[in-house]
């Protein structure tokens, strides 16, 4: 396995050194990040990691970026917090998607043109809300998804 041309790492570490600032803007701004108590202020400790990130980048530490990136990303991967990667892409320019994962099954929900289960209505559910409040929304998907809905429901409740 090679390593990275100088100019591609160079690139890389630009990426994620502007990825993972944004990643802490928008902990930052995020209402359900924002903690207060006597002795901690979350957003004292996301502007100070913000120095050790322009560190690492000024280190070359490519690797560490990405974990850090990886590392803070996980609360939004995990509650699915879809308007993430759209903050990013509007901050920074990149195109970044970290949940791959919940848009292949949506995908393959859509495919099958059937909700089988509580846990794929609730995804459902959250993709859908998620195009309705964004931009220029994808009318036809929203369109799917809504008969997608209605049609699990409708096996529900008989």
């Amino acid at each position: 396995m090679s390593k990275l041309s100088d100019q591609s790492k160079q690139s890389e570490l630009i990426k994620y050194l502007e990825i993972t600032l944004a990643t802490l803007d928008y902990s930052i701004l995020s209402k359900e990040m924002h903690i207060e108590t006597a002795d901690f202020s979350s957003k004292k400790y996301f502007e100070n990691f913000k120095k050790h990130v322009k560190k690492a980048y000024e280190q070359g530490k490519l690797t560490t970026l990405k974990q850090w990136f990886r590392d803070l990303t996980e609360v939004y991967r995990e509650t699915e917090d879809l308007k993430f990667n759209d903050f990013i892409q509007d901050k920074t320019g990149y195109e970044i998607n970290i949940h791959e994962r919940f848009d292949k099954r949506i995908s393959k929900i859509i495919a099958r043109q059937k909700i089988k289960t509580a846990n794929e209505y609730r995804d459902i559910l959250s993709k859908l809300d998620y195009l309705t409040q964004v931009e220029n929304p994808n009318e036809e998907l929203i369109e799917k998804l809504n008969i997608l809905l209605i049609e699990f429901k409708k096996r529900k409740n008989n």
